[in-house]
């Protein structure tokens, strides 16, 4: 009964993170802060600031929601680009909304793996494959 129990909550567990943004894991980039929460300015940055890839950490902890996900920017200096990227920078709303709490984001970056992510399609479906590294299985989340 015990193990039943323990399994609902795993389940209960995962099924809530399938609702996290995993569209932006490892794929998209945010802004690098420090410990006082600001940007981080580097000047060979497009943007002037540090940036580093959105992890699962990134997706999954409430310490993170609602930071801007930032879009790739076109690296030539052709005017084309820039009025491209200035118009993607400011249409750009993607955010993430992670909601695990410190203590158990640890845990679930501890514990599990995305294997892979189907994003949402245009009829709404979208499908997340877990690794639970501590029992050796895998877990699809829809």
């Amino acid at each position: 009964m015990k193990t039943q129990i323990n399994n609902l909550k795993d389940y209960a567990e995962l099924a809530w993170a399938s609702y996290f943004y995993f569209d932006f894991l490892n794929t998209r980039n945010i802004f690098e802060l420090d410990f006082n929460q600001e940007k981080i300015q580097e000047e060979n940055s497009l943007r002037g600031y540090r940036e580093i890839k959105v992890n699962l950490e990134h997706v999954v902890s409430q310490k993170h929601k609602d930071k801007e996900v930032l879009i790739d920017l076109r690296q030539d200096d052709a005017w084309q680009s820039k009025m491209l990227n200035f118009f993607d920078e400011k249409t750009n709303f993607d955010k993430l909304n992670g909601e695990f709490g410190e203590l158990q984001t640890k845990n679930f970056i501890q514990r599990y793996e995305v294997q892979f992510h189907q994003p949402n399609t245009t009829s709404g479906f979208s499908a997340t494959l877990f690794y639970d590294k501590e029992k050796d299985e895998f877990i699809v989340g829809f």
